[in-house]
């Protein structure tokens, strides 16, 4: 099996990378490298297995160069999450819209059947249910998650129009060691915070909620969705633990005592706008439709995160 992959230098994409050589397929991935690095690639790849180029999602021709001979394209690349793209609009909605739009065509010139795009639980808004299961309305409350639905959109329509095979994933708040972790994100965040002996900063009064997914349980649901059949025109949410963040910080804090014997201590902020309250996922669809299981607890990878990120410290 030959796979395309967008964005196959970031956190998830490095991981995903290199779960697919090791599992027998060949790779090849386009990245333009603001926020990916291949050098964790080059390190344990050794330049073998996977194709590793640098480019932009919204050159048809790279992407039809890169994609010919693929089975199966991973859409990852995309100006991520709601800061980013409330800071840079313009930038975001070209690279998130249209260069998802320019990914599904030159999969459809080349015949490829299948395109797993990376969405996001943005898509939801404030839940009106919880859990929330994928029919649950769709109305985002930031441009990330439009942008987001609007990649969701254009899937559907490929599949409407062409027939090809598109499976949308909604992620949760994705964390944990892949090739590395991404400090960006909550969990790694605070234990960076920690070890740096800063207050771990909580925006709110703590009882907001999110849907916590280790990076390996995201590389998991990608990879079954790349290998199904008949699943085309269809989302999928992809979840693992659903933690308030509050106690989220107190488990950073208590793995972090344990670690160092250091006292961590956490501070509330304004709630920052735009963001949802509380969150948790309904898993049964993608369980009963690709036998997904999130492997990971919230708890153990914390212990993950802590120990790399000594490691770092110490080299």
């Amino acid at each position: 099996m030959k796979v395309a992959i967008t964005g196959g230098a970031g956190y998830i994409g490095s991981t995903l990378v290199k779960k697919l050589v090791d599992d027998g397929a060949s790779v090849v991935s386009v990245d333009n490298l603001v926020n990916g690095d291949y050098r964790h690639l080059r390190v344990v790849l050794a330049d073998e297995g996977a194709d590793l180029r640098e480019g932009d999602i919204r050159d048809s021709g790279l992407l039809e160069e890169l994609f010919e001979g693929s089975d199966a394209v991973a859409h990852l690349a995309a100006i991520p999450g709601l800061v980013k793209c409330r800071d840079r609009p313009e930038e975001a909605i070209s690279v998130n819209v249209y260069g998802t739009h320019q990914v599904l065509e030159a999969a459809r010139t080349l015949d490829i059947e299948k395109v797993v795009f990376c969405s996001s639980a943005a898509v939801y808004g404030q839940p009106v249910v919880m859990p929330v299961r994928e029919s649950h309305p769709l109305s985002p409350l930031n441009l990330y998650g439009v942008t987001k639905l609007a990649g969701e959109k254009l899937m559907e329509t490929y599949f409407d129009n062409y027939g090809m095979e598109t499976i949308s994933l909604r992620f949760g708040n994705v964390y944990g060691l892949g090739l590395y972790t991404n400090y960006e994100t909550v969990i790694p965040k605070f234990v960076r915070m920690g070890l740096n002996d800063e207050a771990l900063t909580v925006y709110g009064d703590g009882t907001s909620s999110r849907d916590y997914v280790h990076v390996e349980d995201i590389v998991q649901a990608i990879t079954r969705a790349l290998n199904s059949k008949g699943k085309g025109g269809e989302a999928f949410n992809v979840g693992g633990e659903t933690v308030l963040i509050d106690t989220l910080a107190e488990q950073v804090s208590e793995s972090l005592k344990e670690a160092t014997d250091r006292d961590a201590q956490i501070t509330h902020l304004p709630p920052r706008p735009g963001e949802t309250k509380n969150f948790s996922y309904n898993l049964e669809k993608i369980e009963r439709s690709l036998g997904y299981k999130p492997r990971w607890g919230v708890k153990k990878g914390i212990e993950q995160v802590v120990q790399y990120a000594l490691k770092e410290a110490r080299d």
